[in-house]
């Protein structure tokens, strides 16, 4: 028996130094890159030949800076630095559409929102033009999370900056507890960020963006799989094979119930409570793309939110920007 146990371990480890290394960016692990750690953890990626090493950087920004530097392959994330990047002529691309749904989403210190007079049935316009002298927080200054408190704020007609605060704390751990003991009044972030105020009774939902609530968010560019160009171009078949294995990942999530799911998301968000990942998965699987296409609907759907926040002075063409020529055929 041991002599067998050593042969399996001897062989397991051969075929593990027979993988080809790859490394890859995250902002934060949230649940928007959760297809990403199943091509990972069902071995979607050794499938193809590839083992790889998933870094977070604590928001976006860095992320993408990794990517452009050369110092990993591949990055998941938001569309902001895709388009901040074409214009600084440093042109990235999206190689597969991972998520085309917004799932940001903003939540309330359930104080700062009684004090407003802010309720859970308003309208969200209603509820925006009710947050003058707030503290709005996201990541990181320039992050999709910040930028969606820009927007945010000027959607309910204030000025950021002096209508309202709004600053970067950082990622998860940061943000959970500042909501919740009041330090900020709203935190925007990924699931299950926004998610845990208000199942600890300590917050409450300023969106739903997660949920389709806002057409305006609906079917965009929102989490993608940015490559180099110059790199897609010299290893077309890695490329391919990433993709391949996040389109299998993606099946897996649609073709396996939220319970399901359960002892693989227990391993990646430690901490949350089974019934609060097996809501947030449901309502977030659907956005999960299957088969990765990228639109130019989408593209510019994402170009005109960035717009709005003036991260951009203008939108890229799309297929500057996006190509659809790694996906399975």
């Amino acid at each position: 028996m041991r002599t067998f146990l050593l042969l399996l371990l001897s062989l397991t480890t051969a075929q593990a130094a027979d993988l080809t290394k790859l490394r890859v960016t995250i902002p934060v692990p949230v649940l928007s890159i959760y297809p990403l750690m199943v091509a990972q953890d069902q071995r979607f990626f050794a499938k193809e030949g590839y083992d790889v090493e998933i870094i977070s950087t604590n928001g976006d920004g860095p992320d993408v800076d990794a990517l452009i530097s050369g110092s990993v392959d591949f990055t998941v994330s938001t569309p902001n630095r895709l388009m901040t990047a074409y214009e600084q002529g440093k042109p990235l691309l999206a190689a597969m559409n991972v998520l085309n749904r917004m799932t940001l989403d903003c939540t309330l210190n359930k104080a700062a929102a009684e004090k407003a007079g802010i309720t859970n049935e308003m309208p969200l316009d209603d509820k925006l033009k009710r947050l003058g002298g707030m503290t709005l927080a996201g990541t990181r200054p320039g992050a999709a999370t910040y930028l969606l408190a820009e927007y945010y704020a000027k959607r309910g007609g204030f000025e950021p900056q002096k209508d309202v605060k709004i600053i970067g704390i950082g990622g998860p751990s940061a943000m959970v507890p500042a909501v919740e003991n009041g330090r900020v009044d709203v935190v925007c972030g990924a699931s299950p960020i926004p998610e845990f105020p208000i199942y600890h009774g300590k917050g409450i939902a300023l969106t739903d963006n997660t949920g389709g609530a806002d057409p305006a968010f609906d079917d965009l560019l929102w989490e993608l799989l940015y490559v180099r160009p110059d790199y897609a171009a010299a290893h077309p078949d890695t490329v391919k094979a990433v993709v391949r294995a996040m389109v299998a990942a993606i099946k897996w999530i649609h073709d396996t119930s939220p319970y399901e799911q359960l002892p693989e998301l227990r391993q990646r968000f430690t901490g949350v409570p089974d019934d609060l990942l097996a809501i947030i998965v449901a309502k977030m699987a659907p956005a999960f793309k299957e088969g990765g296409e990228i639109t130019q609907v989408e593209v510019d759907k994402a170009s005109d939110f960035l717009l709005k926040t003036g991260a951009i002075a203008k939108a890229p063409p799309w297929n500057a920007v996006a190509t659809n020529d790694y996906l399975p055929h």
